[in-house]
């Protein structure tokens, strides 16, 4: 690593939390984030100096980051950043035993405490109610997944037509939402640690986006069989996405969490178009 690596990182963690105050309304955060502004100023001159010009950051990594903090909130943006803090103490660490004079090895070790105090603080006041609820939000996708996946896999092969398909995925769905909404309204209600009523939402909305997301294929494409592949990729990117968040905001491992909701999603799918294989063969019922 050399000092125009991390001046060009400084300073680009000084122009994002620059963004992110100047947006924030929660007056204790604005605070902090201010605070952090002045650490990373301080430690972008430290490395300016070394490299003898200013850099230049484009201004769409700025705009990326706004995006993260709009779509999916502070907190996942916070621990995004968090992870790039940890990251540079580790590089700092390792580039501070080469370094000879002893005043560059005092401002820098300053530099590693900035960045611990990043990690701590920043965190620390973070309060978002979508990360609160978001055990309903993984409750509601994870069962539309799992139930609806093997539903249409196994519609799939027994129904054949790509409407009838999607209909009957759409109900089961649909049914299945309310009785989620039902579901989550009752155990937030016993354990009295969240609203019943935002709980039910949260859960049934992300069970019915599932459901839109999921039968769409088998309402735009008039072959069965390949409705249901563009289905299972879906499923997985929806996994893919759904696991990232999650592993980010509560530093999970994305590879095992990944793997077993993949495992059970598509492990579901298979034993359901299995059945269908067997009701069709069965029956001789044709559609």
């Amino acid at each position: 690593m050399t000092p125009y690596y991390f001046a060009y990182k400084q300073k680009l963690d000084w122009l994002v939390y620059k963004d992110l105050a100047s947006r924030e309304k929660d007056k204790d955060l604005k605070a902090v984030l201010e605070k952090l502004i002045d650490h990373e100023l301080a430690d972008y001159k430290f490395w300016q100096k070394m490299v003898a010009r200013e850099i230049q950051i484009p201004h769409w990594k700025i705009v990326f980051f706004r995006g993260l903090r709009t779509v999916f909130g502070l907190t996942f943006t916070a621990r995004f950043l968090e992870g790039r803090e940890r990251g540079m103490i580790e590089k700092y660490t390792r580039y501070l035993v080469t370094i000879e004079d002893a005043g560059q090895r005092a401002e820098l070790k300053k530099i590693i405490e900035h960045e611990r105090f990043h990690e701590e603080q920043f965190l620390s006041l973070i309060k978002e109610e979508k990360v609160d609820f978001v055990s309903s939000i993984v409750l509601g996708m994870n069962d539309g997944l799992i139930e609806l996946t093997g539903a249409l896999a196994g519609f799939s092969f027994a129904l054949q037509n790509h409407l009838v398909v999607a209909l009957a995925g759409t109900i089961t769905g649909i049914s299945a939402s309310l009785s989620m909404a039902a579901s989550a309204y009752m155990q937030a209600k016993h354990e009295k640690t969240k609203n019943p009523k935002k709980a039910a939402t949260y859960t049934s909305v992300s069970y019915f986006l599932v459901v839109i997301i999921l039968v769409a294929p088998y309402f735009l494409i008039s072959q069965t069989m390949l409705a249901l592949a563009v289905m299972i990729g879906l499923v997985l990117l929806i996994i893919a996405g759904m696991t990232f968040y999650t592993s980010t905001v509560f530093q999970e491992n994305f590879g095992k969490n990944f793997g077993e909701m993949a495992l059970f999603s598509l492990g579901v799918a298979v034993i359901a178009f299995g059945i269908g294989v067997l009701f069709r063969t069965l029956t001789g019922i044709e559609l």
